[in-house]
C-alpha cells in the first residue's frame, strides 16, 4: 500500500546521548520507514554527536548534513525544507523521542481533515535518563482544535517536539525567521494567523525531555524571544493581552533562575494565577545569593 511519504527532520546540537534513541524511535515506526524521509542536520556540536549520528546515517541510510560553522536552529530547518519531498513534515528536538504509532496516527488525521495545517498530541515528560517524571509534572489534554485567538494567548497545548506539518503549508507561508532563536511559536502563528486550523490529538506521540541543558532552562531567552514573536503583530487587538499573557506565564520560571529580572516582571505579572503566586514564592523564597 502507497502512503505518503513523511519528512522527519531533526536539527542537532549537542545531544550525543539522547539523539540515539531519537533515530531508533523514528526508524521504528509503525508507519513503515521506506515512506519516511530522514534529515539530520548537525550544528557544529562540540560533543560526538557527529559519529553517533554518522553511525546511524550509514546503517540506516538517512541524510546526514553537518554543517561548517553554526547556524542556529532556524536556519538549519529552513535548510531541511528545501531539501524535503514528502507531503508532510515533523521536526523534532534531538533530544527527544517518539511514541512507535506516532507518524501512522498524525497521517491518517491529516488526511482526513484538510483543513487542518498541523497537528501535534501529548507528550509524557521524561528525565534526563528517559524515566517518566512524577505525575505532578505531568499534563494532558483533550482533543481540540485550535485557532489564532488560542495560539496568540497560548491557550494551547502544542508539543512541536510532535507535531506535523503539511509541507505545502510551509511552502505558502515562507521560511523561518532565522533571526530567532527559537522556531516553534513564530511557525504556529504564522499559521493561524493564515486562516489554518491547528489540531491537537488525545493519543500520546512522544517523550518530552527535562535536563540541565535544554531550553526550558534558558527562560529570560525564550521569554525575550516569545515577546519579538508578539510584536509583529502588536496592532492586533489582543495583543496587551497576549503580553500579559507571556509575562504572567514565564514570571515562575525566570524567579527561580534570576531574581534581579524577575522583579522587572512582577509588576505587569501581578495577576490571580498559579503563575503569579508560585513565581511570588520562587521571588520571595530565601536565597544565598540574588541571581
Amino acid at each position: 500500500m502507497k502512503k505518503p511519504i513523511v519528512t522527519v527532520l531533526i536539527p542537532s546540537y549537542n545531544h550525543a546521548i539522547y539523539i540515539e534513541q531519537l533515530l531508533n524511535s523514528i526508524v521504528q515506526q509503525s508507519y513503515g520507514y521506506a515512506f519516511i524521509e530522514l534529515i539530520v542536520v548537525d550544528d557544529c556540536s562540540t560533543d560526538n554527536s557527529a559519529a553517533v549520528i554518522q553511525k546511524m546515517a550509514d546503517k540506516h541510510k538517512f541524510q546526514f548534513i553537518l554543517n561548517k560553522k553554526n547556524q542556529g536552529i532556524c536556519a538549519n530547518i529552513n535548510k531541511g525544507i528545501l531539501l524535503a519531498t514528502g507531503k508532510y513534515i515533523c521536526i523534532s528536538g534531538s533530544d527527544d523521542y517518539w511514541a512507535l504509532d506516532k507518524l501512522e496516527l498524525q497521517v491518517a488525521h491529516l488526511e482526513k481533515n484538510p483543513k487542518a495545517a498541523v497537528c501535534s498530541g501529548n507528550v509524557i515528560r521524561v528525565d534526563g535518563n528517559g524515566d517518566d517524571l512524577a505525575a505532578e509534572k505531568q499534563r494532558t489534554a483533550p482533543a481540540r482544535i485550535y485557532t489564532f485567538k488560542e495560539v496568540f494567548l497560548r491557550d494551547f497545548p502544542f508539543s512541536s517536539t510532535c507535531a506535523m506539518i503539511r509541507t505545502a503549508v510551509l511552502t505558502e507561508l515562507g521560511a523561518y525567521d532565522e533571526k530567532l532563536k527559537i522556531e516553534d511559536y513564530y511557525m504556529w502563528l504564522k499559521i493561524a494567523s493564515a486562516g489554518y486550523e491547528l489540531h491537537f490529538l488525545e493519543e500520546l506521540m512522544g517523550y518530552y525531555r527535562i535536563h540541565a541543558t535544554n531550553t526550558i532552562h534558558k527562560s529570560w531567552i525564550i521569554y525575550t524571544e516569545m515577546a519579538k514573536i508578539l510584536a509583529l503583530y502588536e496592532k492586533h487587538p489582543l495583543y496587551p493581552a497576549a503580553l500579559k499573557r507571556l509575562k504572567v506565564v514565564y514570571f515562575p520560571q525566570i524567579a527561580q533562575l534570576n531574581k534581579k529580572q524577575a522583579l522587572g516582571l512582577l509588576p505587569a505579572a501581578i495577576s490571580n494565577t498559579r503563575f503569579f503566586y508560585r513565581g511570588l514564592y520562587y521571588l520571595i523564597r530565601p536565597s544565598k545569593s540574588m541571581s
